[in-house]
Formats: C-alpha cells, sequence, structure tokens
C-alpha cells in the first residue's frame, strides 16, 4: 500500500519534472471529452454525475492558465450515457489577457460489455467553437496560446478498455476548417519573450490520442492513479501569411504526458480529485497554443 507521504513525493516530482522539461499537454479535446470513469466492483454506471473541475496551468512564455469546468453525465439507458462539459478560461501573460467560455464539448458514451472487473466501451463526441479564437489586446492580435477557444468545430471517436486495475484508451479527433486568428509575429519585435508561434488563420491536423493508466488502490477508500498520454498530430498544421498558404514544419509528431491523480471516495457518493500532469516530448512547433509546461487539477464528482 502506498501512503500519503508517497503521494506528495510523486506529486512533487512531477511538478519539478515539468519545469524541468518544458512543453507538453497538448490536447485538443480526445483526451477530455469523455470516459466511462470505472469505478472497480460497480455493477451499473450511476444515473447522473455531475463534476465541478478546476485547473491551473502554465503555458507558452510561462503564461497564466485557468479553467473553471462543469461537466454533466447522464445515463439514458441502461448502458448508454451522454456527457456535457462546458469550461470557462482566463489567460494572463505579457501581451495581455483573454477571457471567455472555453470550446464546449458533448459526447455519447455506450458500454458493450462490463463485468465486475473488466469494462468495453465507445465514445463519439463533437467539440463546438464558442468563438472564432481572434480575440486581441489594446488592438492587437492575440497567438493561439491567449485563446479561449480553438475556433473550430470537431469531431471525437474513441474506444476504452479496462480490466482490473488498467485503463487503456484510444481516441480520434478530426477538426474541420480554419479558425480566424490573426497573429503573427511583429517584425519590429526583437525581445524573444514577446515572440510566439504564429497562427493566423489556423488549420490543425488530426490527432489520435492513446492512454494508458494504472491504478493502485490505497486505504480508506482511496486509490493511485499514474499514466501515460500520448497525443500523435498526423498532419501538418496551415496557416496563411501574406496571403499564402504556409505549411508549418516541425507541427505535427508526438507530444508525450505524464500524469498522477489522487482519489478518494467522499460520503454522500462523491469523489475527489487531484490530478498532477507535465510533459516529456513534445512537437518542435506548436501554433495551436496548446502548449502546456505543467498543469494542476481539482475535480469533485458527485453522483446519484
Amino acid at each position: 500500500m502506498l501512503k500519503i507521504k508517497n503521494i506528495l513525493v510523486i506529486l512533487i516530482v512531477v511538478f519539478i519534472y515539468g519545469f524541468s522539461f518544458g512543453q507538453g499537454c497538448s490536447d485538443a479535446g480526445a483526451c477530455s471529452i469523455g470516459s466511462l470513469d470505472h469505478q472497480e466492483g460497480e455493477k451499473e454506471m450511476p444515473k447522473i454525475k455531475l463534476s465541478y473541475e478546476q485547473s491551473f496551468g502554465s503555458g507558452e512564455k510561462f503564461i497564466f492558465i485557468s479553467q473553471t469546468s462543469l461537466t454533466l453525465e447522464h445515463r439514458i439507458f441502461k448502458n448508454t450515457s451522454y456527457i456535457v462539459r462546458v469550461p470557462f478560461i482566463f489567460t494572463s501573460g505579457n501581451l495581455g489577457n483573454a477571457t471567455g467560455v472555453g470550446d464546449v464539448m458533448i459526447s455519447v458514451v455506450q458500454q458493450v460489455m462490463q463485468t465486475n472487473r473488466s469494462q468495453l466501451g465507445f465514445m463519439v463526441g463533437t467539440k463546438l467553437k464558442t468563438n472564432k479564437s481572434d480575440y486581441s489586446f489594446a488592438g492587437n492580435p492575440l497567438p493561439m496560446a491567449y485563446q479561449t477557444s480553438l475556433g473550430t468545430y470537431d469531431i471525437i471517436g474513441g474506444i476504452q478498455y479496462i480490466w482490473k486495475t488498467w485503463n487503456f484508451y484510444l481516441a480520434y479527433q478530426h477538426p474541420f476548417g480554419r479558425n480566424n486568428n490573426q497573429y503573427l509575429n511583429d517584425p519590429s519585435i526583437t525581445d524573444p519573450k514577446k515572440i510566439y508561434y504564429e497562427s493566423a488563420q489556423l488549420k490543425r491536423g488530426d490527432d489520435m490520442a492513446l492512454r494508458l493508466q494504472k491504478d493502485f488502490g490505497l486505504k480508506k477508500q482511496q486509490t493511485l492513479q499514474t499514466g501515460i498520454m500520448a497525443i500523435y498530430r498526423i498532419q501538418k498544421s496551415e496557416i496563411i501569411k501574406n496571403d499564402k498558404n504556409v505549411v508549418l514544419d516541425g507541427t505535427s509528431g508526438i507530444t508525450l504526458n505524464l500524469y498522477v491523480t489522487y482519489a478518494k471516495r467522499l460520503k454522500g457518493n462523491g469523489i475527489f480529485y487531484l490530478t498532477a500532469a507535465a510533459p516529456v516530448i513534445d512537437r518542435a512547433y506548436r501554433a495551436d497554443g496548446l502548449t502546456r509546461n505543467f498543469v494542476l487539477t481539482i475535480r469533485f464528482t458527485q453522483m446519484w
């Protein structure tokens, strides 16, 4: 059994590791849109789950990013649930700040097999843009790192298999069209701290996401979850510059993240989660603004 002090050590190591190695957690939605969220021994999914989530992260050029999310999961049939996730995002850095509702994610999860020790389910969903990702500050266009929306409509499909304390998840995400971001580097600015990845009228590539998670049981209805999340950007991203389409080298490839989650059952059928995530590998050019140096997330879930 792992003790609380061991959990704290792991969280500190992940925190230091994230700031030592730089960028990551480049999730456009495939990793967070829906999940079976299995609790071993449960015979049936709860009828309703309501979650409140607060995360704090450090982005490109150490931009501060706060995201507050509400998630509703409703089981409409015995093995079928829909999930609605609404985030509210605040970003602040050396170019200014932005505030707004983030992209709404809606998904349907269908379980096709469930026993006391295993589950198999499929998910299909969409990410709905809430703005055109064209926020500016003091009259100057902000790069994607500051935007509260990716500015595209996306479709996402996934499969999840859980066996005992192992959790496997595979998902594919496809965005449609370009966004309306207008950020290009100003030649008059030479301070590298104020030069961001160009993202004018960004067209993102598709993402393939793979997660492998292992759960460790602790005393008093507590669990430690450790995992690896790999996200592979299949095509290179593109922007419009000087009225020409520009393919951005270094925008395809893999992002690899490590995370650890502490979960505790609460009275009244609730669960508390604390997650720390940090990257080990990332793409060379990150025009989508999804760069994270480190993310710390607190989540409360109530089930009925």
